[in-house]
C-alpha cells in the first residue's frame, strides 16, 4: 500500500512540476467516467479481494482475481494486446 501511495504522490508531483495537472485530470476522468470506464473492473476486484479475507474462500478468491485480470487483458477489441498492437501499427506508419 505504501508503494502505491508513493507512486501516486510521485505522479502528482511530476504533473505539478511539468504544469500538466489539467492533462492528468482529463486522462483520469476519461478512464473513470463515461463509456468503457474502469469502475466496473475496480468494483469487481475489490469485491473479490474482500472475499479473500475469509480463510476458507482465499483460494476461490485468488482464482477469480486471476480470471478478472485475464479478462481485462484479453477483452476483444479493447483489451491490452489489441490496443498495444494498434498503437505499434500507428507508430510504424507515422
Amino acid at each position: 500500500m505504501a508503494i502505491a501511495l508513493i507512486f501516486a504522490g510521485s505522479l502528482l508531483l511530476i504533473a505539478a512540476v511539468r504544469d500538466t495537472q489539467q492533462d492528468l485530470y482529463r486522462l483520469v476522468k476519461k478512464d473513470l467516467i463515461g463509456p468503457n470506464n474502469f469502475i466496473q473492473w475496480i468494483v469487481a476486484i475489490v469485491l473479490i479481494g474482500s472475499i479473500g479475507y475469509i480463510p476458507k474462500l482465499k483460494g476461490f478468491s485468488t482464482a477469480l482475481l486471476a480470471l478478472v485480470l485475464i479478462a481485462i487483458f484479453l477483452k476483444r477489441g479493447q483489451g491490452f494486446f489489441d490496443q498495444l498492437t494498434e498503437t505499434l501499427d500507428r507508430t510504424q506508419k507515422g
